[in-house]
């Protein structure tokens, strides 16, 4: 099992440390993270250098995967303008003169969760242009719907009636804690007919729970996804704004696991 982390807390001196100190304290926890400098890779210019002095860290990790944060507005941003910012991310390490800028594929957000053929092509020109040749390391490919119907993931042909086979991960579920404990939903997102190495779940606003109980609830994630999320933060627009203080123990769990 691995960690699918949105970074999105701005990096001041010491504000990624708790990562750095989770990766290097489980090695055998892969960690995927997504950067998210401005809403995207700051189109037309470069991170400010806050963020230039520290993406190269990131890299000092084997067991650390980068995305660049590319939002599609559900495909109803212009195409141009989705390929213009994998471009950007692309063309960091050769503007900046660092190959540790590199990023190694890119994080999707606000894709759509219904299937429709107009816009699964749109999703799949996207997705060509982090898997087609090298300029991504991974070639690695997110896609964040929020949430995709359990109609969907438990349909027989879920892999070729969604936007699934386009993706490496997809997260099926981005919730509040209590909502993923919701009867129908829980059952549904248990007997998914997709492999759970496809899929992601992301739970914010979890309560103050033991070590035991948080086991417990990253077992019961494991029977759905591979990739998980877990904080405590419950503000709106800041649950991936920083480190909550439950994001060790979560990391202890997934080691565990």
């Amino acid at each position: 099992m691995s960690i699918l982390l949105p970074l999105y807390v701005y990096p001041t001196s010491g504000a990624w440390d708790p990562l750095y100190a989770a990766a290097k304290a489980h090695p055998d926890v892969d960690f995927t993270a997504v950067i998210n400098p401005c809403s995207g890779p700051c189109i037309g210019s470069l991170p400010d250098q806050v963020y230039l002095d520290e993406i190269p860290k990131l890299k000092t990790f084997d067991n650390i995967r980068t995305l660049g944060y590319v939002a599609t507005n559900y495909a109803g941003k212009e195409l141009s303008r989705v390929l213009s910012e994998i471009d950007a991310y692309a063309n960091w390490p050769k503007v900046t003169n660092n190959t540790k800028l590199r990023v190694d594929g890119i994080f999707f957000d606000e894709t759509p969760s219904e299937y429709a053929a107009d816009k699964y092509q749109y999703l799949k020109v996207a997705s060509q242009a982090v898997k087609n040749g090298s300029r991504f390391k991974d070639r690695f490919v997110v896609h964040n719907p929020g949430l995709v119907a359990p109609s969907i993931l438990n349909s027989t042909t879920a892999l070729q009636k969604s936007y699934i086979n386009l993706t490496d991960i997809t997260v099926v579920f981005e919730e509040k804690f209590e909502k993923w404990l919701d009867a129908p939903t829980f059952d549904a997102l248990h007997t998914s007919k997709v492999k759970r190495s496809k899929l992601a779940v992301i739970l914010h606003s979890m309560p103050n729970l033991s070590k035991k109980v948080l086991d417990y609830v990253v077992e019961q994630v494991e029977d759905t996804a591979d990739w998980l999320f877990l904080t405590d933060v419950k503000v709106k627009d800041e649950y991936y704004h920083s480190f909550s203080p439950m994001f060790a123990e979560v990391v202890r769990s997934v080691d565990a696991s």
